[in-house]
């Protein structure tokens, strides 16, 4: 499977080899086909963690989104509520002290909101960002692990092979040496009987 460096060299190159159009202002023809066969593979190799990157940052829009929303639900509250003082007929000084207080109150709060939701959002991000790193780290440990692993069965199969060829080997050298000396005193035997003296009562 191809990374995404080599994909994207061949979308490059397909389209520095596609067909200009004459007086188009630079436009040209391209493999529509073959270009978005590149892009499903791109799509294909992106890795687990960048997809998961866009998830995180997806929350944390949604998060700021909810917390913009409610912020300006409770300013809007404290503004009709404010309204409501301000239009009532025995208003009086300490009605709009207490308007005010509900105002700076509120946007207080919308401000604590604002900032819990930035805080969880980073740290949603620096979680998924450290557990991308570890997957990482595992996964170039578990290569390497394999890769020794392979080295070892190949070195012990290289190792047992060659042992059978020795052990075969010598067989062979002890079969051709016994025929050898069955040879040579098969060829003497007669000879030994004939010259020998009379055996001894």
């Amino acid at each position: 499977m191809a990374n995404i460096d080599v994909l994207l060299n061949n979308l490059d190159e397909v389209l520095e080899n596609s067909m200009n159009l004459p007086l188009s202002g630079g436009r040209c023809i391209v493999d529509a086909d073959k270009v978005r066969d590149i892009i499903d593979e791109i799509r294909l190799n992106m890795p687990t963690e960048i997809k998961q990157a866009k998830a995180v940052v997806a929350d944390r829009n949604e998060i700021l989104s909810m917390a913009r929303k409610e912020a300006e639900g409770l300013i809007r509250k404290a503004e009709e509520r404010a309204k409501a003082l301000v239009d009532q007929a025995a208003i009086t000084r300490q009605a709009n002290s207490k308007a005010l207080a509900m105002l700076n109150e509120a946007n207080q709060k919308a401000t604590e909101i604002m900032t819990q939701a930035t805080t969880k959002a980073s740290d949603l991000t620096s979680q998924t960002t450290s557990k991308a790193t570890d997957t990482l780290t595992q996964a170039n440990l578990r290569s390497r692990e394999m890769k020794q692993a392979a080295y070892d069965f190949s070195e012990n199969a290289l190792r047992a092979t060659e042992e059978s060829l020795a052990k075969a080997l010598a067989e062979v050298r002890a079969t051709r040496q016994a025929l050898k000396t069955t040879a040579v005193e098969s060829m003497r035997g007669p000879q030994s009987n004939q010259g020998g003296s009379a055996p001894k009562g």
